[in-house]
């Protein structure tokens, strides 16, 4: 019985080792989540705007924001099929749109809805929650993604927040840039 316990086994081993080769697949070390860079919430006015370096890997989307002169990492997505200047900010818990940016994106927002109280580095506003069919930064495509519209004057910068930060596969700050992996 003991002895047919143990032929088991080691066949049981021989097949765990050998049938990945046999289909194909190969394990390949995950690329663990890096600390990632906390940027302030406030904007430098006339901060030039940074270039995105899409860089496609076997596994991931990729895209590399190199940080401006004060340390943030601002860029250009795609919401809505327009370009749109951004500050990745990681400590929002949401994308925010500035009103202007809203109004040209022809993103609808209803007198009728509710608002979200929001805490700003400015104080708490109200601003109205909205669905953005498409977010695009270099290689990396996002659709649904959650978003607030913020009051006329409450804010000058559009923000890319957690709600499209958390559905990455990574965010690692490396060598004075931001690298964003989907």
């Amino acid at each position: 019985m003991l002895k047919n316990a143990l032929i088991f086994a080691i066949a049981a081993l021989t097949l765990a080792f050998a049938a990945p080769s046999y289909f194909g697949v190969t394990t390949r070390p995950a690329i663990a989540d890096a600390p990632a860079a906390a940027a302030p919430a406030g904007t430098a006015p006339g901060a030039a705007d940074q270039s995105v370096a899409a860089a496609p890997s076997d596994e991931f989307r990729e895209a590399t924001i190199p940080a401006d002169g004060g340390g943030q990492y601002r860029t250009k997505v795609l919401i809505e099929g327009q370009d749109v200047d951004v500050m990745i900010d990681t400590g929002a818990t949401v994308v925010a749109l500035t009103a202007e940016t809203a109004a040209r994106l022809g993103v609808a927002t209803q007198t009728n809805e509710p608002r979200w109280r929001m805490s700003t580095a400015n104080g708490v506003v109200f601003a109205t929650p909205v669905m953005l069919k498409t977010v695009s930064l270099g290689e990396i495509y996002m659709s649904d993604v959650q978003a607030v519209v913020m009051p006329p004057g409450a804010s000058n910068a559009n923000l890319l927040g957690a709600s499209f930060l958390k559905r990455l596969a990574s965010l690692e700050q490396r060598d004075g840039a931001l690298v964003l992996r989907q």
